[in-house]
């Protein structure tokens, strides 16, 4: 344990050597059983630092993370996950101050536990709602809150509404009982201290959030039953004055009861029908008294929300069809909104990143603008006739007055009137009959677009953004306009300005001809080579050019379209790109424009390759820098990289004798031991296995098998093992420093087939089987499995194959279908007295997965599909295995096999008879006319 404490207490030091290697070291630590147990001890040493406590906590919840769930490092016995999800347990309650991390933790446990596995959950965070111990209630609530909120985001299915069911069950009577007895205090708060108050206003804020969290899938029996108090209750709160000394927390809360007013409108209109009249005024006076702090902007923004949903439903109509009601709302409530501040003005100016990520990527939810366009957007939809000619005369008079703060309100105020829908992928996807973009770009857009680099940023920056958003509507000739004029833009000495152009020049360099699915643009009307030299030119002038993923998925849009000739003066580029490489290693840098960087590094090597030149002495010195410094969020992209340049090098004829100092580096155990690392590294070793078979088996063979061995063995991470052995196959003959190296493969499988076998292995399991039987032969499968012991095929066949091809049916992707079908026929075919038994059922087994339903698996996308997909619905990056979309696709299984069911059937009809005419009597005849009927 002290040992422990030392290492942690290392991690705070500001030496980044010194914390580099105590991270290290705890991560040797999590293998041994019992670390969990050992953190969740030291966080409950009330004499230990508290800084180390809390490392302590936070070092806890990333472990769980990390490996509480499929994918996990670490695999944690199931006796030492129980003793940790009731010690975690314990630990909130006894050790308040570190709740937030700690729910967290246990947030993360009862996703992939509860309720199955920890069915006493709920039960045991219910009690404390009945005690009077102030600490242990908000314990619980936050606890609960956090995982409630999944009850918010995910879609209806019985699993979920039987688990929702059990926490309604325990929680909604005491939820409603501490709601009273909070009331309780409405009438005395101002008699509390500022502490208890505050403590008192976050305990209601977290009552509401569970019942928000609790009434999002359904409104539940219990709750529509004392929708009174409950309503009652949340407009007596709404009256809370705010003022300039107002808590955090009541602001929170107040949010959070309009979240509450605007579900409930959408979805439960008639129950909360008699309440709307005073929510209506609730939320109005809320906006109106509610000063310009941009600390109040999410609560304004939830109270515009619930206005935008209301006025649109027939059921409230009448509240809004009053005389100028809605004129009232346009231009009292969204204008007044739309203005830009002077903390908004000033954040454009000196936090340029945060400003465009708010306004391009939607992480602007929350703020008062967006709250007003969306409201707009709203009233527009269901009262356009009123409120468009009071709208235009605005933006007439707004255009007329000519300051710039007003056009800027303008193009907000054009761009919600002209866009019924848009998406943040293709922009404005509808738009009125009444607003012309085409004649707005004219007049206006233009001219903010040709004006100097350096004059007016804010209008240069709202002329792009709206040629963006309406980029669909506007015709091609105005839109190679728009990127000329981006291209001159990107020598602006703004920083934002650059980013903007940026942005223009990558959503519009990857639009599509609606008709050939080709791009719309080419090099012949775009300036590829100055746009290359502008971009590199806008890094040069950045201040943290780690930071820039704009310019980064430009300068990768524009280096997809440049032609031979430009590629083979792409040293400078590469150069560029290697700094900035160079720059991650040393530094915190964007993970977003880390991940474009290299996706950028995989094209331009293809690029070069196929111009004649290659860049290969510029990237391995850097690529050897990131594996000798264990960049860890590096090295699966150096990995992808290594494989590009590995294969660059294959298809050129050249020897790659220069590689295979990775190879080392590529097996090592601590690069295999980060689950993160795996699928790139797997990808690598085939490329290397396919060029150099003969070096990397002979060599390295017994390590390759120990990274399959604990793959397979690994209920997480046998995907990858079965991807390992696929890789091996064709080279297995080879292996040097091996015993029998087919055998180890087959017993290591079959070791969890006899004792650990799970749904998802099973399949992968049966797959492999059949894939075998493709790349090398069905000959060769029995032959291997019948050394191991005699009569061991026809037993798998029977016992395993048959079985799982019925019980995982549903589980299998369309290309699990594809190898299954091939590998069967070559099975029936090849080796018919075999399979003679089974023939029959084997056929009818893998005929009906063709009718079958297919198992989600990924859609083959193009990169920019793929790169798109990588963004959650909040806008988050999210690309856990940092895949590049550009780096090399394995080829597919038996490519000249175009129509698997055609080959299969012909297999199970006329070469398998062929051999054994026995069998023939062994289809029965619906089967036999159903795969007569597929088409050759």
């Amino acid at each position: 344990m002290s040992n422990l404490v030392e290492i942690l207490s290392r991690t705070l030091e500001p030496d980044n050597s010194v914390r580099k290697a105590a991270e290290d070291q705890l991560r040797q630590m999590e293998l041994v059983p019992g670390f969990a147990r050992n953190l969740l001890e030291l966080i409950n040493k009330p004499d230990l630092a508290g800084q180390l406590r809390f490392s302590a906590a936070v070092k806890l919840k990333n472990f769980i993370k990390r490996n509480w769930g499929e994918a996990a490092d670490v695999e944690i016995s199931s006796e030492d996950q129980i003793s940790i999800r009731q010690e975690l347990l314990e630990t909130i309650f006894r050790v308040p101050e570190y709740l937030s991390v700690l729910s967290n933790a246990l947030q993360l446990i009862a996703q992939a536990d509860f309720p199955a596995k920890w069915p006493e959950l709920i039960t045991y965070l219910a009690k404390p709602l009945e005690s009077e111990n102030l600490d242990h209630i908000m314990c619980s609530l936050s606890t609960m809150k956090q995982i409630f909120r999944k009850f918010r985001y995910e879609s209806k299915s019985t699993e979920l509404w039987t688990e929702l069911k059990h926490c309604l069950i325990n929680v909604q009577e005491p939820l409603t009982s501490i709601l009273g007895k909070m009331m309780g205090f409405l009438e005395t708060r101002d008699q509390m201290d500022a502490r208890s108050r505050s403590r008192w206003i976050e305990v209601l804020y977290c009552i509401c959030a569970v019942y928000h969290s609790l009434c999002s899938q359904d409104i539940p029996e219990y709750f529509e039953d004392n929708l009174k108090p409950w309503m009652e209750s949340l407009l007596a709160l709404m009256g809370i004055e705010l003022n300039e000394g107002s808590s955090d927390d009541l602001i929170k809360l107040k949010t959070e009861i309009c979240e509450v007013f605007t579900l409930y409108a959408q979805r439960y209109e008639e129950e909360i029908a008699p309440f709307i009249p005073g929510i209506i005024g609730a939320v109005w006076a809320l906006i109106e008294r509610t000063g310009q702090d941009t600390r109040y902007d999410e609560m304004v923004c939830a109270a515009m929300e619930f206005l935008s949903i209301i006025c649109q439903r027939n059921y409230h109509a009448a509240h809004f069809e009053g005389q100028g009601v809605v004129q009232a709302i346009a231009e009292n409530v969204c204008v007044k909104n739309l203005h830009l501040r002077e903390e908004d003005i000033e954040q454009f100016e000196d936090e340029p990143l945060e400003y465009i990520k708010r306004d391009l990527e939607g992480t602007d939810i929350g703020t008062r603008r967006r709250g007003a366009i969306d409201l707009i957007r709203a009233l527009c939809r269901r009262y356009e006739a009123q409120i468009m000619p009071s709208l235009s005369q605005i933006v007439q008079t707004l255009i007329v007055d000519g300051n710039w703060r007003k056009i800027d309100v303008v193009y907000s105020l054009v761009t919600a009137m002209a866009a019924k829908s848009e998406t943040a992928r293709s922009g404005a996807t509808e738009v009125t009959a009444l607003i012309n973009v085409v004649d707005f770009y004219n007049s206006q857009v233009r001219n903010h677009l040709s004006s100097s680099a350096n004059n007016t940023p804010i209008l240069q920056a709202d002329a792009l953004r709206f040629c963006v958003t309406f980029r669909n509507m506007l015709p091609p000739s105005t839109l190679v306009e728009v990127i000329n004029a981006a291209d001159a833009l990107l020598q602006s000495n703004f920083q934002i300005v650059r980013d903007y152009s940026a942005y223009a020049v990558e959503r519009l360099l990857v639009m599509q001809n609606t008709e050939t699915k080709r791009p719309l643009f080419t090099t012949e009307v775009v300036p590829v080579r100055s746009l290359l030299g502008n971009l590199v030119g806008a890094y040069d002038k950045a201040a943290a050019p780690g930071f820039c993923s704009y310019l980064i998925k430009a300068l990768l849009r524009v280096i997809t379209l440049a032609d031979d000739e430009t590629m083979r003066h792409a040293s400078a580029l590469a150069d560029k790109l290697v700094q900035l490489v160079a720059l991650a290693t040393k530094q915190a840098v964007d993970a977003v424009h880390t991940h474009f960087l290299f996706e950028t590094l995989c094209v331009l090597i293809v690029k070069t390759r196929s111009a004649g030149s290659n860049i290969d002495s510029q990237l391995l010195p850097l690529i050897e820098v990131v594996f000798a410094q264990d960049v860890e969020d590096l090295i699966p992209y150096a990995l992808q990289i290594t494989g590009v340049l590995l294969s660059s090098c294959v298809s050129r004829g050249e020897s790659i004798n220069s590689y295979h100092q990775f190879l080392p580096l590529l097996l090592s155990e601590k690069l295999w031991a980060r689950s993160t690392n795996v699928p790139a590294a797997i990808t690598v070793l085939e490329v290397f296995l396919n060029a150099a078979s003969d070096f990397v088996l002979s060599q390295q063979s017994q390590i390759v098998f120990q990274h399959y061995s604990r793959l397979v063995s690994s209920k997480a991470l046998d995907q990858h093992g079965f991807q390992l052995a696929n890789a091996l196959l064709p080279h297995i003959n080879k292996c040097v420093g091996v015993e029998n190296p087919m055998a180890f493969l087959f017993n290591t499988m079959f070791r969890r087939v006899q004792n650990s076998k799970t749904p998802k292995f099973m399949k992968q399991f049966v797959v492999f089987l059949f894939r075998f039987s493709i790349t090398l032969s069905s000959e060769e499968l029995i032959r291997s499995v019948e050394s191991i012991q005699p009569g061991m095929f026809n037993m798998i066949m029977e016992k395993v194959v048959l079985v799982e091809l019925e019980n995982c049916e549903k589980m299998f992707t369309f290309q699990d279908k594809r190898i299954i079908a091939i590998g069967a026929a070559n099975i029936m075919s090849e080796a018919t007295q075999y399979v003679t038994a089974s023939y029959g059922k084997l056929a009818k087994l893998v005929a009906a997965l063709f009718e079958g339903s297919t198992a989600g698996e990924r859609t083959v996308l193009s990169p920019e599909e793929e790169q798109a997909a990588m963004y959650n619905s909040e806008g988050e990056f999210v690309n856990p295995y940092c895949r590049l979309s550009y780096a090399p696709r394995p080829e597919p299984v038996a490519p000249q096999i175009t129509n698997f069911r055609a080959y299969f059937a012909q297999a199970v009809l006329e070469r398998g008879p062929l051999n054994n005419g026995a069998v023939s009597s062994c289809i029965p005849q619906d089967l036999a006319q159903y795969l007569k009927s597929i088409p050759a």
